[in-house]
């Protein structure tokens, strides 16, 4: 079975507003490199933000076969970022799960398909699991991750919630 890649930042958003079962409904199994649970292990924010893996049995943590592609990537990216890309082409994943915008691109160059916090939003409003986006994009951006008006407004008129 194929494997959805994460970086440490949906996580966090979706920890942030306490729903990461909700996550765990849309995503069912998510892989994360040593870099993305050595950032959420250190992560210093707020408790409702911390994750503990070892609770945590749907997601799993893998290392690289190899770091060649991630060593590749380090002068434009963090490690995590970088080693979340270099998983997802090791394993050929069909979804990469990053927020960064810088990250987004260079994943999208290679190829890749990717979804952040509010694709996943959007993804459990249609699949029937939430009623409204609205709510749950309020509370991230309540809670600290940082979205722009203009893409919440964007997001809000694609789910029909203007």
């Amino acid at each position: 079975m194929a494997e959805i890649i994460s970086n440490a930042t949906p996580l966090i958003a979706f920890a942030r507003i306490e729903q990461l079962p909700l996550m765990q409904k849309i995503v069912r199994q998510l892989v994360i490199p040593n870099a993305v649970a050595e950032e959420l292990m250190n992560y210093q924010g707020t408790d409702a933000g911390q994750i503990r893996l070892e609770q945590e049995s749907w997601i799993r943590v893998e290392m690289l076969r190899s770091e060649a592609q991630m060593r590749l990537l380090l002068p434009t990216l963090d490690r995590g970022e970088a080693e979340v890309i270099a998983l997802a082409l090791e394993k050929q994943a069909p979804l990469l799960l990053m927020d960064e915008l810088t990250g987004r691109k260079v994943a999208e160059s290679l190829q890749l398909k990717v979804t952040g916090s509010i694709g996943l939003l959007i993804q459990a409003k249609q699949s029937g699991q939430i009623s409204a986006v609205r709510p749950l994009l309020e509370a991230m951006h309540e809670a600290g991750m940082y979205f722009s008006q203009r893409f919440i407004t964007a997001v809000l008129e694609h789910v029909d919630e203007t």
